[in-house]
């Protein structure tokens, strides 16, 4: 058996017409699904619904992961008061409680740090960065970050 050479421009010639269309139009632009943010983030968009900053200092964080003896709350604990740049002991968790938390469906090992965990570093840095770019306006000094932000962030 012989199969047909067919080239490129060959099987173009045969179409007749190519129609190609775009739109400049914003509103289609707009009209766009947002960005699929990472972890329990896409389904929980809203930062206050992973943490608040109390006016004593301290951070409440709210997690839909709960403790099964894995050790998650002080894990996510961990990476929450890294990421605001907080002793341990200044942060505070509020888990499984579904009127409280985000919804971030079960419990399941270690992939409640990876989709839990990543959705509260980011909210944490997020947050840590308007408190910083706030800070800066009342004091009108432009925002710094530690030196431990800086090298992190020279390396993502």
């Amino acid at each position: 058996m012989n199969a047909p050479i067919l080239t490129r421009r060959g099987f173009v010639s045969s179409l007749g017409a190519i129609t190609v269309a775009f739109s400049l139009d914003p509103k289609h632009v707009l009209a766009q699904q947002p960005s699929k943010l990472p972890g329990s983030l896409d389904n929980n968009r809203k930062l206050d619904a992973w943490l608040r900053i109390n006016a004593d200092g301290t951070a409440t964080v709210y997690t839909g992961k709960i403790e099964l003896g894995q050790g998650i709350l002080t894990a996510l604990s961990q990476i929450a008061a890294e990421e605001l740049d907080l002793p341990l002991t200044r942060v505070s968790m509020i888990s499984g409680d579904t009127g409280r938390t985000p919804n971030e469906g079960m419990t399941a090992g270690s992939q409640s740090i990876e989709n839990s965990g990543t959705a509260l570093r980011l909210a944490s840095a997020e947050v840590r960065a308007i408190l910083l770019e706030l800070a800066a306006k009342k004091t009108r000094r432009p925002g710094r970050q530690s030196k431990r932000h800086r090298r992190r962030d020279q390396h993502i």
